[in-house]
């Protein structure tokens, strides 16, 4: 190797480097220390770096997570921030989503503008649902329960986790919002069969079961910081209350015979979460699955490197219509549900968004995440020209040159 060839691959692992200690320092405690950073140029200068006073001053929902980082401990910030591995499949679900642009028409009414979908036969007033996502009570006290009353506040669906601190009956008791349930398979099938009259008498809609996961995902970040735990909170898991067995999640054999398992011990519609191509989707289709959600657990899995919205199409045109097709991963602002609504999924799930909110503000910061991803999302549907949820089409999007 040469004296320059050498300067360039040392130039390349300083910028990995770089790229490194950016991403660290992005997630660390640090810039939550008020003065350290002034606001009045570099880094904070841009207002997603800004750390609002109270809860009205918050824009958006890099605020929201700034307010977020800083009411958490360490062990509870990376349990919601990390990714697994490299962390490329986690940053891809955001960059996929940079991939794009809006291709916005002119001189049209968008005075009456409707946000509205429907998912099973029910009428949502939007297309942002609440993604699953267990132990809130870690997060802030008042748990899913928090959630379920922000959700209902504001109309918007709710995923329920299996590994959720209250119990999916406390969560219906808590508001009227539509309910959905996570499943995670087990071997223990007394247990699932246990979860899911759970989730039947609480009056769940349907239920997703979880297909990413025949193992757990590599987050080194999390279980970094688990080592040094300062978290107060206890882990509660109000599912698997007054079950006589160990609550055993996970079970590497899954094949698709669970989705005939299922039809067999329940009554709901049945999405399979975690299909991300187009040999799987159309597998699903075969098997007379309900719907699929495309993701990838936030990046907290495998670290493929693909990001949700990559994937998104092919699934799609694999599926030609026979069943909604949602998705989750990487959804930050308004324009990201138009994106994703316009590239073929029928609704979008949002997770660490609405945990930024109940970390910060318990109800009222999940509450206030969503009324900021709502209008956000109608004022992209305006500025596009689009006065309804059926006209958002490809054709309304393309793909950043270069």
């Amino acid at each position: 190797m040469d004296d320059q060839a050498r300067a360039d691959a040392t130039e390349g692992v300083d910028h990995a480097a770089r790229r490194r200690l950016l991403r660290f320092l992005l997630q660390s405690p640090l810039l939550a220390v008020p003065g350290l950073l002034k606001p009045s140029g570099g880094l904070l200068a841009r207002p997603e770096f800004a750390t609002p006073e109270a809860i009205d001053q918050v824009l958006d929902v890099f605020q929201m997570q700034r307010l977020a980082q800083k009411a958490l401990d360490l062990e509870t910030w990376h349990f919601i921030v990390n990714g697994s591995d490299d962390m490329r499949t986690l940053e891809a679900n955001r960059q996929a989503f940079d991939a794009w642009q809006l291709r916005v028409r002119r001189l049209v009414d968008v005075s009456r503008v409707d946000t509205g979908i429907e998912l099973f036969g029910q009428k949502l007033p939007t297309p942002i649902l609440l993604a699953p996502a267990g132990a809130q009570a870690t997060i802030n006290p008042a748990g899913e329960v928090a959630t379920m009353q922000a959700a209902s506040a504001r109309g918007h669906l709710m995923i329920s986790s299996t590994i959720s601190s209250n119990s999916i009956g406390e969560i219906r008791a808590a508001g009227a919002a539509p309910l959905w349930f996570q499943l995670y398979a087990s071997p223990d099938q007394d247990l699932m069969r246990h979860l899911l009259a759970g989730a039947e008498a609480a009056g769940c809609q349907a239920v997703a079961l979880t297909v990413d996961s025949p193992t757990r995902g590599n987050r080194e970040g999390e279980r970094w910081f688990a080592r040094i735990s300062t978290r107060k909170a206890p882990n509660r898991m109000g599912n698997f209350e007054g079950y006589a067995g160990p609550p055993r999640i996970g079970d590497p054999a899954l094949t698709w015979g669970i989705v005939d398992w299922l039809r067999a011990n329940t009554r709901l519609p049945v999405l399979l979460k975690g299909i991300v191509t187009r040999e799987d989707a159309e597998l699903a289709v075969r098997r007379r699955v309900d719907g699929l959600i495309v993701s990838n657990h936030g990046g907290r899995q495998e670290d493929s490197g693909r990001g949700t919205l990559e994937c998104l199409p092919e699934v799609v045109a694999a599926v030609r219509g026979r069943m909604p097709v949602l998705i989750d991963g990487g959804i930050r602002r308004g324009t990201d549900v138009f994106k994703a609504l316009a590239l073929g999924a029928d609704a979008v799930c949002i997770g660490r968004p609405y945990l930024f909110g109940l970390a910060a503000y318990g109800e009222q910061g999940v509450a206030k995440v969503l009324a900021i991803l709502d209008s956000e999302f109608q004022r992209s549907m305006q500025f596009a020209g689009t006065t309804s949820v059926a006209e958002i089409r490809p054709a309304y999007v393309q793909r950043r040159p270069g």
